[in-house]
């Protein structure tokens, strides 16, 4: 394998599918289910099945040994628990979070990891999709199950991108994986425009392949016709916030977002002010939350 071959490997995310509502044998606990990362679909992907691409195990366990590391003292400060429950044995395509007293739960499937898409990059954006359920801050998932314990279905998605992944790429070589690489120019722009710090920059660059594939897979599992971009954004706009996973389109835009906010992955976000810790407008005009999904507050 070449050099370009293995930076390849590394770093081009074509991503993931998951299906719609939590798989409820994760756990015996008695818990609050959020739904998962994409709309239902059937796929199931046993272990031990050959396929082209996915990841190993070996790679599933390091992906999640370092969030459960980067992010397990935040949790404890807050007087919770983190708990990843690693089922690289189930075929479910699928990553949930779910809450049980104060213990964080993410579910992650091996059906998941080793669907022909998924790479290392992809796998971690769902999970810090997962995780920014429980730390994602406002708005919260209001709905008849108990849902308001969770961060909705874009604030996660934005987290991910804003927050999660910031702190999960730092600790790369993000120039030698993105090296020869060919990048989106928009993103490219876009990335470069608003970070003059190299790695900042480098680290926007990477995030903007993971929501790229991640959109592409929606598209697919969702049999759309139209092809998600950087530079076609989701013009719907929603008269109240939409607790539900957004549209295709409107999906990267909120992963683009969330890599091209100034605020520092520092500072904190809040459960009731969605201003803290973010891009919100009018201060600011770029990286702020789509408004195909998002409806700010007056």
């Amino acid at each position: 394998m070449t050099k370009t071959t293995l930076r390849r490997a590394l770093a081009v995310v074509a991503l993931v599918a998951t299906v719609g509502f939590t798989h409820q044998t994760a756990t015996s606990e008695s818990v609050t289910l959020c739904s998962g990362f994409v709309p239902e679909n059937n796929l199931y992907i046993p272990a031990g099945v050959f396929t082209v691409g996915g990841i190993t195990e070996q790679q599933f366990n390091m992906v999640l040994d370092r969030l459960e590391r980067l992010f397990a003292k935040d949790v404890e400060a807050m007087g919770d628990r983190l708990k990843i429950n690693r089922l690289w044995n189930d075929g479910t395509v699928n990553a949930s979070a779910q809450r049980s007293g104060n213990t964080q739960v993410l579910n992650m499937y091996g059906g998941l990891a080793r669907h022909p898409a998924t790479n290392i990059e992809g796998f971690a954006l769902v999970a810090c999709h997962e995780f920014g359920h429980h730390n994602g801050g406002a708005p919260k998932m209001q709905s008849w199950f108990g849902g308001a314990w969770a961060t909705n279905e874009g604030g996660s998605d934005y987290y991910a991108s804003l927050k999660c992944l910031r702190r999960f790429f730092a600790e790369d070589d993000n120039a030698a994986i993105l090296k020869d690489l060919d990048l989106d120019p928009t993103a490219e722009a876009a990335c470069t425009a608003q970070f003059p710090d190299e790695q900042d920059r480098l680290i926007c660059l990477r995030t903007s392949l993971a929501g790229q594939s991640v959109a592409n897979l929606f598209q697919a599992l969702r049999k759309e016709t139209s092809a998600p971009t950087f530079g076609t954004p989701d013009k719907n706009v929603v008269s109240r916030t939409d607790d539900r996973h957004p549209a295709t389109q409107c999906r990267l835009d909120t992963y683009f977002a969330g890599m091209l906010c100034v605020a520092k992955e520092s500072e904190k976000l809040s459960n009731s002010d969605y201003k803290s810790g973010s891009c919100y407008a009018p201060r600011d005009t770029a990286g702020v939350r789509p408004r195909c999904w998002f409806a700010p507050a007056n």
